[in-house]
Order: C-alpha cells, then sequence, then structure tokens
C-alpha cells in the first residue's frame, strides 16, 4: 500500500554537489508553468538509492530529492502533474572582500593564504563560496590588494 499526503507538494531531484546549500525549512520559490511564482519552505530530503537493472550487490545511483510544501496550496490547485523549477534562497552577504578560488593555496601547517603580487603569502580565513569567488577575511587583508591566482 502506498499512501500520498493530500496537499500540493513539489519534488525536486537535486544533483549532490548542491546538496551543500539546501536545507530543511529553507525558504524556496516555486515557479509554476504559467511562470506565476508561489513562496514555499524545504519540508523534507530524502536520498534514494537505486539499484541497475539486473543488480543485486546492493550498489547503485544515489538520488537526492528535496520536498517543498507550497505556503499557498491553493495556487496551484489545478495542477496535478506539470514540470514546475524551484528556486533556492541561498545566504547573501555585502560588503565582503572575495578573490578568485584559484587564489588560495593550502597551507602545510593548515588553513589557507593569498600570494600577493610582491611574493609574500598572507593567510586568510575563509567565507562564502560563490560563482568561482571566495570570501576573505584576515590580518593583513585589504581592499584592493592584488593576489596571484590560477589562469
Amino acid at each position: 500500500m502506498t499512501v500520498t499526503a493530500t496537499t500540493k507538494s513539489v519534488t525536486v531531484p537535486v544533483e549532490s554537489l548542491d546538496m551543500g546549500s539546501i536545507r530543511s525549512g529553507q525558504r524556496v520559490t516555486v515557479v509554476l508553468p504559467d511562470r506565476s511564482t508561489v513562496p514555499g519552505r524545504v519540508a523534507a530530503i530524502s536520498t534514494i538509492v537505486q539499484s541497475e537493472q539486473g543488480q543485486s550487490d546492493g550498489t547503485g545511483q544515489t538520488k537526492t530529492n528535496v520536498t517543498v510544501s507550497l505556503d499557498d496550496p491553493r495556487s496551484a490547485e489545478n495542477i496535478d502533474s506539470a514540470p514546475v523549477q524551484a528556486r533556492f534562497q541561498g545566504e547573501s552577504k555585502k560588503g565582503v572582500l572575495a578573490v578568485p578560488v584559484g587564489a588560495l593555496l593550502a597551507l602545510r601547517e593548515g588553513g589557507y593564504a593569498v600570494r600577493l603580487s610582491g611574493g609574500r603569502l598572507v593567510p586568510v580565513d575563509t567565507g562564502m563560496f560563490a560563482q568561482g569567488l571566495v570570501e576573505i577575511s584576515g590580518q593583513g587583508v585589504n581592499e584592493g590588494m592584488k593576489v596571484e591566482t590560477t589562469a
């Protein structure tokens, strides 16, 4: 027997690399087929292992599904099954210093540093990573400093 909820929800297949930024209760904007938007929240995160056809060794492909509950289920009342888009609201920060991820150097003693254009290493604390950039802070980190990075 299978039981399903009577309220509308959205199931979003998510790549494993994107799971680090998704958490239960997080705000989500769902874009319906008519391009209208409906707010919602992450209700559940589930991982399913699907075995390949003919395999019985317990190995298989791992899939992660995120279930989004709509704040106003009546807004999707006329939709039984249709493709939608989900926009997960992430964290944002303003007024931070950021460098390309390729500018980070792993230190033998742990942590990271950046190499200034003159060759000097400056230890840094890392923050958010987004779109190939990383937030940095620390003593000796100043706006406008030039760092070396990979090409």
